[in-house]
């Protein structure tokens, strides 16, 4: 085994997450997605959900800001409301949605190339929560995995069918 298999492992579990989570999204009825359940809009959840991926992934909020995605949709990220632990109070387009999550597949992609396993475990290199690189994506990975859970079972709730596992990209 090479030096670098545990970014190889991180990358395909964050992408493996992100594929149960857009399951979800795929499911979703046009009519339920920006209807609360008592709880939020699938939307919402559903941008909370990538906003986090997309921030652990970044090395700081410069960083996230200045992305030509962000820039695109500038609208939707509004006052960054996410920042400060807070879900923004608008819906989001099921399209809008899916170009994020597409930004944020190959978001790791670029993250995860040519990288060190070391660069994993240089001490705070979290700027907002006192984590290593490596906790950073395991957080990541365990965010989307429970929204993933959250929305899964919404959906069951509402068309009767459980959420299959989806293992990564070979499945």
């Amino acid at each position: 085994m090479g030096n670098d298999n545990i970014y190889h492992g991180l990358k395909n579990q964050l992408i493996a997450s992100l594929l149960m989570f857009k399951d979800c999204v795929d499911r979703c009825p046009k009519n339920k997605w920006n209807k609360r359940h008592k709880d939020y809009p699938f939307s919402q959840v559903a941008f909370h959900t990538l906003f986090d991926c997309d921030l652990n992934l970044s090395d700081d909020e410069v960083e996230l800001k200045e992305q030509q995605f962000h820039k695109e949709n500038i609208i939707e990220f509004g006052n960054y409301d996410e920042l400060n632990d807070q879900i923004r109070d608008g819906l989001y387009e099921k399209d809008f949605i899916v170009k994020y999550y597409q930004h944020c597949m190959e978001k790791i992609e670029l993250k995860m190339v040519n990288k060190s396993d070391e660069e994993l475990l240089i001490p705070n290199s979290d700027y907002y929560r006192n984590m290593t690189k490596m906790e950073r994506y395991i957080n990541c990975i365990r965010h989307t995995q429970h929204h993933a859970a959250q929305l899964g079972f919404r959906l069951q709730l509402i068309t009767g069918k459980m959420m299959e596992w989806i293992g990564g990209l070979s499945n």
